[in-house]
């Protein structure tokens, strides 16, 4: 799919109108179905939920929330990453995460 040639990689954060992409894209990835709590903690997270986009195509999503821990520590938990199997090799999940670790 790279094969040297340029790609374009967008991100967007995860909102009210693209979750069900992000719906979509856990079905495919995980064996387990998420709950409500799951989808709202996305949607809330802000810059911590994002979704990647090859050419147009929704190829990877991360979705973290932040918890505060013991004396005032905040850790970024990583509730899902997930790449389409033929977009994996390409440095978008490395991308997703940089951009959720430079935001913490």
């Amino acid at each position: 799919m790279g094969g040297g040639r340029e790609f374009a990689i967008s991100l967007d954060g995860v909102r009210d109108k693209n979750v069900m992409q992000l719906k979509k894209l856990n079905t495919v990835l995980f064996p387990v179905r998420y709950n409500d709590k799951y989808y709202a903690d996305a949607l809330a997270s802000g810059d911590f939920a994002k979704l990647a986009y090859y050419s147009d195509i929704c190829v990877e999503s991360i979705a973290c929330r932040l918890e505060k821990k013991e004396g005032g520590a905040i850790c970024v938990y990583i509730m899902t990453l997930g790449v389409l199997a033929p977009y994996r090799g390409l440095g978008i999940g490395t991308r997703l995460l940089n951009h959720v670790l430079v935001g913490v």
